[in-house]
């Protein structure tokens, strides 16, 4: 449950870096003081949003402060849902890597290796 709330945190610091740096077009070192964090570490988040998230960083940058509450809303959205996604998909990693270990426990079957031959 902690782990879960500091993704969330994560998450909405990021959100307000973005926020910040597109929409409110502050400086690095504006967000840096405001939110307390390094400029390597905003610089970072922006670059790291920038990779993952293309269409929505490049719907920011091209619309700036001409962006409505609703357009925000949206992208706000696109996000939550790319985040659950996300984490479905790491439960199902961890539920495979669950099954392989259970099949090399049980039936002595390494199931990472079945298929190479």
């Amino acid at each position: 449950m902690k782990q879960s709330t500091n993704q969330s945190s994560l998450g909405q610091s990021i959100m307000d870096v973005q926020t910040l740096y597109y929409l409110e077009h502050l400086s690095i070192s504006e967000i840096s003081k405001k939110k307390g964090l390094s400029i390597s570490t905003i610089y970072r988040k922006i670059h790291n949003f920038e990779a993952s998230n293309p269409q929505i960083a490049g719907q920011m940058q091209k619309k700036g402060k001409e962006i409505t509450p609703e357009d925000y809303r949206k992208l706000q959205a696109e996000v939550s849902r790319l985040q659950g996604e996300l984490k479905r998909e790491k439960l199902r990693a961890d539920f495979y890597e669950e099954m392989v270990a259970f099949g090399k426990e049980v039936y002595g079957i390494d199931l990472k290796k079945a298929g190479t031959k």
